[in-house]
Formats: C-alpha cells, structure tokens, sequence
C-alpha cells in the first residue's frame, strides 16, 4: 500500500485504510471513577498485524467482513466498523451511506483492539472519502464516542493514554520492536473487558509509575525496560479466570517466561529478540496450544495509510 498523500479528490471513488492492532506495554488503573469508568495511564503501540478496511460510496450503510477471523461479526450487534460510520455520518450531518469490506486478520476478541481499530480506520477513510479535512485530533473526538481505544487508532504509532483512554499524547516513533502473540484456545466471554475491570480490587490500583516511566524512556528515543512492561489485567485474571491463567501458564513453562497480557486478553504477547529462532519457537507454542502470530510494532505513517481504489466492490447477497 502507497504511503505518498493522495492529490485532493483522489479519494471519490473508493479508499483502502490499515487497521492495525495494538499491544499495551504498559496498562495501569489509577481508580474508578464517579461516572462508573476507570481511569487508566497506557503506553500503547500499534503493530504490522493489520485488518484491511475498504469503503465505497453506496446507497446505505453495508458492512462485510471477510478473512480468517470474520466469523461471528455479521450482524454483531456491537459492529465497531458501522458505528464508526454512523458517528461520523452524524458528526459531518450527512447519511452514513457508504459500502464497508473489512479483512478481518486481527483474531476478536483478544485484547488486540481490532474493532476499535476497524472503527478508528472507517472513520479516517470516510474522512478521507467525503472530503471533510478534518484534523486528527477532531476525528478522534468523535471516534472516542465508538470507544475508548478509538482515539489512539486515530493517531497511531506509539501513544500515552490517559483518562478513559481517550486522551492521547502521541509519542515519537521508536526501534521497531519484534514480538509473537500467543491467542488461547478459549471461546469468547460476554462483556470479558467490563467482567475484568469489576474484578479490580483497591490493591490493584497503581499510580501511573510504569506508564510514565516508559513514556518518558521512549520519548528520549530509548526501548522500554522489562520493569516496566506491566498490565494490571494480570492479576485479575490470575485470581478470577482459571481457563486462561492454565493457558499462560503452559505458554511460559513452554519458554515464555516474560509473557505479558494483551489489553484484558486472552491473547499475550512477548518481545522477541531477533537473533531468537522464530520458527522453533512458533513450532513450540503451537504444539503448547496456542495460535501463534509473529508481529512488530507499527511506526505511525505506516498505521495511518490511507490509499484510493477506483474498482467496485464485489457484488453482495
């Protein structure tokens, strides 16, 4: 996919925009608060494991997903993509008439963002496609209204999240980072994000130590320190999901002693030295139980990609 700007209308006919996912290397919860949310500090990073989002004008709202991991999203009453569209339509005061092809190979749900990342993507593609140049910051507004993870997607990179998450400081870019993501064997849990945070306890908020600290590192241009690779969720589910905690467990005794948790999981993930050999640790994991997916982070640029396509979308039912 181009990286160079589209020349202004390029964009009337169709656009393609990446969506990648995330890992949070560092999530702390700082307390709830009065309206029932949580306040978090995160550092977070997009990765080269990306959806494809494809829009076209259209005489409705049509969302498809398609790829290895679009089963279950049809018609799923939290679509993340649709209501993108619908929020922006809303937003720009026009009907959210638009033709949605998302390539589903970011695995749901997982920790990974990929429907906040979907929703972050239609909303700078349909930008994009009707010509409303609105800024970054503007956009993100409206995505944080999708979810709280909807404003960084919008930004992309590398980022210091606060608040709900929504309040995004974007940091600089740094050494590319070179992880595998380990996704469980385990089915998906309603409400999995909302049952982790009820499940916090007072001892389980911290002060933003391990996000600051590793904002503060990355933004000298420094890697982040293992100290701080830290996700509250860990604790949590150790006390509260069995299932999983067994999983990590088997993945670590596999050779994957520094397994840190993605989001509110179930997916993992560890950093991954590249003199390591990859394909014998993929092996290892696989025979441990595990959908393996050898990823690195995402420089901002690259997260943001938007290009135009000229052709029609497939024809549907």
């Amino acid at each position: 996919m181009s990286t160079e700007p589209a020349e202004a209308g390029s964009y009337a006919a169709g656009v393609r925009a990446v969506a990648p996912a995330k890992v949070n290397l560092a999530l702390e919860v700082l307390g709830r608060r009065l309206d029932g949310y949580h306040d978090i500090d995160t550092v977070m990073t997009t990765l080269d494991l990306v959806d494809d989002v494809r829009l076209w004008p259209h005489d409705r709202l049509e969302v498809t997903y398609v790829g290895p991991h679009a089963r279950g999203l049809h018609g799923h009453p939290t679509d993340l993509a649709a209501w993108g569209a619908e929020v922006l339509a809303r937003a720009a005061g026009r009907a959210p008439h638009v033709r949605i092809e998302v390539t589903k190979r970011i695995p749901h749900p997982a920790g990974l963002g990929g429907g906040s990342s979907d929703a972050a993507a239609v909303i700078r593609g349909l930008s994009a496609l009707w010509g409303l140049g609105w800024p970054a910051d503007r956009l993100a507004e409206v995505g944080a209204s999708v979810g709280s993870d909807v404003p960084f997607f919008i930004h992309g990179g590398m980022a210091h999240c606060t608040g709900r998450g929504e309040r995004v400081e974007a940091l600089r870019d740094m050494v590319e980072l070179r992880m595998l993501v380990l996704v469980p064997p385990v089915g998906p849990a309603e409400a999995k994000t909302a049952q982790r945070y009820a499940a916090l306890r007072a001892s389980d908020f911290t002060y933003g130590e391990h996000a600051e600290r590793l904002a503060h590192r990355v933004a000298r241009g420094a890697p982040p320190p293992a100290r701080d690779l830290f996700n509250v969720f860990e604790a949590v589910v150790e006390r509260s999901d069995a299932e999983l905690t067994a999983h990590l467990a088997a993945y670590r005794a596999a050779g994957a002693p520094s397994l840190h948790l993605c989001g509110s999981g179930p997916a993992a993930y560890l950093l991954v030295a590249e003199r390591a050999k990859v394909v014998e640790l993929r092996r290892t994991f696989r025979d441990a139980g595990a959908e393996v997916i050898e990823t690195r982070t995402l420089r901002r640029g690259a997260a943001l990609r938007l290009e135009p396509v000229d052709y029609p979308p497939p024809p549907t039912d």
